[in-house]
């Protein structure tokens, strides 16, 4: 009995403990499509790479909608060890339509990765209602890892009657809007909506959207656009050009305390070569640095 409760306890522990932390990351963190004819089939890809010291089993592949094929088969993939992931994309029908999918890669043993996939079909935007958001997106520029931002919008009724804004969904937890309730505007009135951002630990250039629902099923869509970066990364490019002149670029970068990992990027069309590793003294300078082969 006593050894049936005590395994029973460490059962519930790892349970409780919940997943592992990440090892394996998608580079680049969300896929930009740019602007594309309608019903255009766009083909790009990604990759996964495993920064950790142990194998891991990639399990599934799946787009948020039918729009999104993946050439992905569940595999165990090795420590340092990376697989690019090929997406095909078919754009909407519907001329000048901003369109957004979501990959999921599901890790064992890990937080689901979340893949952003963008596009917008060429040809004018139509107004989806009578509420203009100014500015129509946000761009918060050049940010620290790990900050908080704030910013807002101004929410602006431009019908001759009354509109009811009942919800306001970010696309992630890391947006918050700690004012906003459902409000009803009256002709020509605005509403100034206070957002604040949590700049996320992965460096690099990101857009997550703010969705404004209004009665009648219509949206306002805005997007908030921000670069991630940290002096150190400036530093952690000087330090691996001498030691490997012009041979490296870098992406995947993510943040730690005083440490910073990367993907060391090479050739033509791009491929990623190594896992760098860069640990950092208090003043900036590089105390100590590492690369590890990654194979693909």
């Amino acid at each position: 009995m006593r050894n049936t409760v005590f395994t029973l306890v460490i059962l519930l522990g790892a349970a409780a403990a919940g997943p592992a932390t990440a090892t394996v990351i998608v580079v680049p963190a969300e896929l930009d499509l740019k602007t594309v004819e309608p019903t255009t089939v766009v083909t790009s890809s990604v990759w996964l790479v495993n920064t950790g010291d142990l194998p891991v089993e990639l399990l599934r592949a799946k787009g948020s909608c039918g729009c999104t094929v993946l050439e992905f088969e569940s595999q165990t993939l090795a420590s340092q060890a990376a697989l690019q992931v090929p997406v095909r994309v078919t754009a909407p029908r519907t001329a000048g339509r901003p369109k957004t999918v979501t990959v999921t890669f599901t890790v064992r043993d890990q937080e689901p990765i979340k893949l952003p996939v963008r596009l917008v079909t060429a040809g004018v935007l139509d107004t989806t209602s009578d509420i203009r958001a100014e500015p129509a997106e946000i761009d918060l520029g050049a940010v620290t890892a790990g900050n908080l931002e704030s910013a807002s919008v101004r929410l602006v009724n431009t019908s001759d009657i009354p509109q009811r804004i009942i919800a306001a969904r970010p696309a992630c937890k890391c947006i918050t809007l700690p004012d906003f309730e459902p409000v009803t505007l009256a002709a020509g009135e605005a509403l100034d909506v206070h957002i604040e951002v949590e700049t996320p630990s992965t460096l690099g250039t990101t857009s997550r959207d703010i969705t404004f629902v209004l009665e009648g099923r219509l949206v306002v869509t805005v997007p908030v656009r921000m670069e991630t970066t940290n002096a150190r990364v400036e530093e952690l490019k000087r330090h691996f050009d001498e030691l490997y002149p012009s041979m490296y670029t870098f992406n995947g970068f993510r943040l730690d305390g005083d440490v910073i990992t990367a993907i060391a990027w090479e050739g033509d069309p791009q491929r990623p070569r190594a896992m760098v590793t860069c640990r950092f003294n208090g003043d900036g300078t590089v105390r100590s640095s590492l690369i590890e082969p990654i194979s693909s």
